[in-house]
């Protein structure tokens, strides 16, 4: 079996709080974990982009460009 990630102790005190934090109730019960994360990290993802996916593209654009140009 692979070795874990997180110490038994670790996990059990983490799902106590999430559980806390569940029973709480705070807006759509039917929303996961993973579904507020994912609208957390939303935005966060989309101003990264914003900001670095042109420069990313260009430069592997640039890349093949050179490569194709070499015959490889």
């Amino acid at each position: 079996m692979a070795e874990q990630l997180l110490e038994p102790a670790t996990r059990a005190a983490v799902r106590g709080s999430i559980g806390k934090l569940s029973a709480l109730g705070i807006g759509n019960p039917a929303l996961t974990i993973e579904a507020m994360m994912r609208d957390m990290l939303r935005p966060m993802l989309k101003e990264w982009l914003d900001e670095n996916l042109p420069s990313v593209v260009e430069r592997m654009v640039e890349k093949e460009i050179a490569r194709v140009s070499r015959g490889e």
